[in-house]
């Protein structure tokens, strides 16, 4: 094969290589968020009102087709539409759609279509963690290629069409464009360097800045946080990860209480505050240990927490703090979800605003970017 055939191999290749939308993260984001909302929300509304049913005495429309009705819109409407508002209402459509069908999974799983089978709330909570992985992913820093800073140029250009195009995103659109006329490519960079020339002319509107609706919150949640101060968020996170250490350890000390004790009333006690489920995996030697092993690392982890936070190691602290959170997330909370799954919806609940709480500090206070995050170790120490 001569080298320029292989020089148009290698050029058709690259051309169909994926790249990856400007704002594709923002996209999944709404979507997991959608998706954990309608499930949480589909189980309550399900439980208050006594699981009630859509059809008669021969059919059932049961809420996982709803589920597949919207999913089908949410895939139909990218393919229809060019428009941004397309891909965000396919965002929502697409979470609410996988929502409602895979809370209905235990039907799935089992011979006899059991909703409420124990697995299914892992199964359902251990696919968020996925999505959440395949977040962490795509919201990896990648070196910018001109070629697909290209791509996501001209995705930005309906901006420029609809007369939207503020000043923000002039520089932003600007910058990925002067990346694409660095390309090897004279195709890209003569496109590149011509859209630059059409950009700096008087044709194109430049609007003053308006941050949108996320935007003015996020402003909105970094203000009110700082005003709180530095001093004070440290001491919410302390009172926070404490109460992480005292849930844990009350878990564990019930878990011990109720596979040692003979005491009839003690029993009863316990059975207060735990599930049944809970209970007859006290009796189940793996069940057990994995659920007490995890208990104690991450009350341990939370305790030293406190401990580091405490003598203003905050750094060492905030790591440690979202590994104990990590993992109570993906491991204690993912046990606990087959055993009380409305309890278990409350603790990830409580422990992901901690972990947000924890990131805020590490952002606001210890990144590189942050005011004084140049101070050594020793610096923290001040209140």
């Amino acid at each position: 094969m001569s080298n320029q055939n292989l020089s148009e191999t290698k050029t058709r290749r690259s051309v169909r290589w994926p790249v990856k939308r400007a704002r594709g993260e923002s996209y999944l984001i709404i979507s997991i968020a959608t998706f954990a909302a309608t499930v949480i929300l589909t189980r309550l509304f399900l439980d208050i009102t006594g699981y009630p049913q859509v059809g008669n005495g021969v059919l059932h429309i049961a809420h996982a087709l709803w589920g597949g009705l919207l999913l089908i819109i949410a895939a139909i409407l990218p393919l229809i539409l060019i428009n941004d508002w397309a891909l965000l209402l396919s965002a929502v459509l697409s979470g609410l759609g996988v929502g409602l069908f895979i809370d209905e999974v235990g039907k799935f799983i089992t011979q006899r279509n059991d909703y409420f089978f124990p697995p299914a709330a892992p199964v359902v909570y251990g696919f968020f963690l996925i999505l959440v992985l395949v977040l962490v992913a795509v919201r990896k820093t990648r070196r910018a290629q001109p070629r697909n800073e290209l791509y996501r140029a001209l995705d930005a250009l309906h901006e420029v069409i609809e007369g939207d195009l503020d000043a923000q995103e002039w520089k932003a659109l600007f910058d990925r464009l002067a990346i694409a006329h660095q390309s090897d490519d004279p195709q890209i960079a003569g496109l590149a360097a011509a859209l630059q020339t059409y950009l700096r002319s008087s044709n194109v509107t430049i609007l003053p800045v308006k941050p949108g609706l996320w935007q003015r919150f996020m402003r909105r949640i970094r203000s009110i946080g700082q005003r709180v101060g530095r001093k004070w968020h440290r001491r919410l996170i302390i009172i926070t990860m404490g109460l992480v250490v005292v849930g844990a350890a009350l878990s564990v000390l019930l878990l011990l209480l109720i596979t040692s004790s003979s005491n009839t009333s003690l029993q009863q006690l316990i059975n207060q505050f735990l599930s049944q489920d809970e209970i007859a995996s006290a009796n189940n030697g793996l069940w057990f240990y994995l659920r007490v092993g995890l208990e104690l690392l991450v009350s341990v982890l939370a305790f030293s927490t406190v401990i580091l936070l405490l003598a203003k190691r905050e750094r060492a602290g905030i790591r440690v703090a979202m590994f104990a959170l990590l993992i109570a997330l993906t491991g204690d909370t993912l046990l606990s979800f087959y055993l009380d799954q409305f309890r278990a919806a409350t603790t990830a609940l409580y422990q992901f605003l901690v972990l947000l709480m924890v990131v805020a500090y590490q952002r606001w206070y210890l990144s590189e970017s942050a005011p004084g995050s140049a101070l050594p170790e020793s610096a923290d120490r001040k209140p």
